[in-house]
């Protein structure tokens, strides 16, 4: 059996994010997700898409985050 104190599902932004909140809170965490690559719809659906809200990057293509 695993124990850990959360369990997140979803690799895409809004998964990652929670994954980097609960570690600092030093909780254990475990991420599942559909696809082979963390990322989520945006890598998947729209890898050549510039996104343009990420802090450090002016712009950057979804594909390389």
């Amino acid at each position: 059996m695993i124990t850990t104190d959360i369990l997140i599902i979803g690799a895409g932004p809004t998964g990652l994010f929670a994954v980097f909140e609960a570690g600092l809170l030093k909780l254990k965490c475990h991420l599942i997700d559909a696809l082979p690559q963390p990322g989520g719809q945006l890598t998947e659906l729209y890898p050549k898409k510039p996104i343009f809200d990420i802090p450090g990057f002016p712009s950057i293509n979804a594909g390389d985050l």
